[in-house]
């Protein structure tokens, strides 16, 4: 899992606060009364009538809700109606959302149809979102169409976030693509991500291709923070020139978490010079934190000097709580792990 700090806010969940928001500004004809347009079913019997004849869009957005949390296989053939043919864009989302939380395999198809040719690019992000919910298939292979292929950002942000929910080693490619040449930011750093999850074929090519070259930070502290959840060593020496030569200090603080999950003593010299010298106070503190996952003599002697005499009290705090923290590790007869944690 990617290390939190370095997760940007998720955007995928903000179709369903454009639903939600929709249904609690609708506004209703005054000239009939309030009663006529009460959306107040309750059991799952009313519920699906309401959403087959309700004569409001409101009535059966309202239906097609509570029909997914009711949760009831009864509600699955009148939830597909609503997804195939109800004019409401939002009573469509509430279906997909409905079909993906009752989760049973009749909603694929439905919830594939719509993810490919819904004109609105609200429901097809709904689907993705109800598709992650059934798991490996051919539910996979359409989300890794979008992924790669719709027309609109929130969509391919939907898909890939769903890719890396479902975790199949299928949906790599269509991840590493993502990362590789999606235009918006949200989507590649949500790929690097979601990479970390499914640990297919050519991940760990793609994250160093995006440590070293994505032009944005956000994409390569993503990739920093997910290099370390994988255990291949090929990705030591781009998480180093990233802790020493990266120019934004999210990218090398991340590089230096990462470092230091992996438990690779090749790291304790960059880490060293990196609690020496960043200019970044932060990078300096995980790198000492760092060092203290790595252990070793050299990685001791380091940390005690920091810790008594370093010119910033926050970083003396930082290495005596580290040597405190793993003192069986820092022990000054200890040796260092020799390569990355599995």
């Amino acid at each position: 899992m990617a290390h939190p700090i370095y997760a940007p806010r998720p955007h995928g969940s903000r179709w369903l606060a454009l639903a939600v928001g929709a249904l609690a500004a609708a506004l209703l004809p005054g000239a009939l009364s309030s009663h006529a347009f009460a959306a107040d079913c309750e059991g799952v019997p009313a519920c699906i009538t309401q959403l087959r004849f309700g004569e409001t869009r409101t009535q059966r957005e309202f239906a097609a809700r509570v029909l997914g949390e009711r949760g009831s296989p009864a509600a699955l053939a009148a939830l597909t109606e609503a997804l195939k043919k109800d004019e409401g864009d939002y009573v469509r989302v509430f279906a997909a959302r409905s079909l993906g939380t009752i989760a049973r395999s009749e909603a694929l198809a439905p919830l594939i149809e719509a993810l490919k040719s819904d004109k609105q690019a609200t429901v097809r992000a709904a689907s993705a979102w109800a598709l992650s919910k059934l798991g490996a298939g051919d539910g996979v292979t359409a989300l890794g169409v979008a992924a790669a292929g719709d027309g609109d950002f929130g969509v391919r942000l939907a898909a890939v976030t769903a890719l890396g929910e479902v975790g199949a080693p299928e949906g790599a490619t269509a991840l590493v693509r993502a990362l590789g040449s999606d235009a918006r930011r949200e989507v590649r750093v949500k790929a690097a991500e979601a990479l970390v999850r499914v640990k297919g074929t050519g991940t760990a090519d793609a994250l160093k291709k995006a440590l070293a070259g994505d032009a944005d930070p956000q994409v390569r502290a993503q990739a920093a923070a997910a290099c370390g959840e994988i255990a291949d060593p090929a990705l030591t020496d781009p998480l180093l020139a990233a802790v020493e030569k990266d120019r934004e200090p999210a990218v090398r603080q991340a590089a230096a978490l990462s470092l230091g999950k992996r438990r690779d003593a090749k790291a304790v010299p960059a880490l060293i010079r990196a609690v020496q010298s960043d200019t970044s106070l932060e990078v300096r503190q995980e790198g000492a934190v760092s060092l203290g996952q790595i252990g070793g003599k050299e990685a001791h002697e380091a940390l005690t000097y920091f810790s008594e005499h370093s010119v910033f009290p926050q970083l003396r705090r930082t290495a005596t709580d580290v040597l405190e923290e793993y003192a069986s590790r820092l022990s000054p007869a200890a040796e260092p792990a020799p390569g990355p944690a599995r």
